[in-house]
């Protein structure tokens, strides 16, 4: 394991996450930022989240399905 020296990522309204211990898919509502705490807060289907405690997923919706086009019929 080797040590980060910096770290960015983009997170996206709509953008589906995973979260809770059981990794359940979560969609990303609002995205807020606290001046005074510099807190980052996630709005989630799934209720609030602070930032960095979710595990990004692939594309869930393109994994749930074994054919993509199957998510629309």
């Amino acid at each position: 394991m080797s040590t980060l020296r910096n770290i960015s990522f983009t997170l996206e309204l709509g953008q589906t996450i995973l979260v809770g211990p059981n990794k359940k898919p979560a969609e990303i509502t609002k995205i807020e930022f606290h001046e005074k705490s510099g807190e980052i807060t996630l709005n989630t289907t799934e209720g609030p989240r602070k930032a960095l405690t979710f595990a990004l997923c692939e594309d869930y919706e393109a994994t749930r399905y074994e054919n993509v086009a199957d998510k629309y019929r």
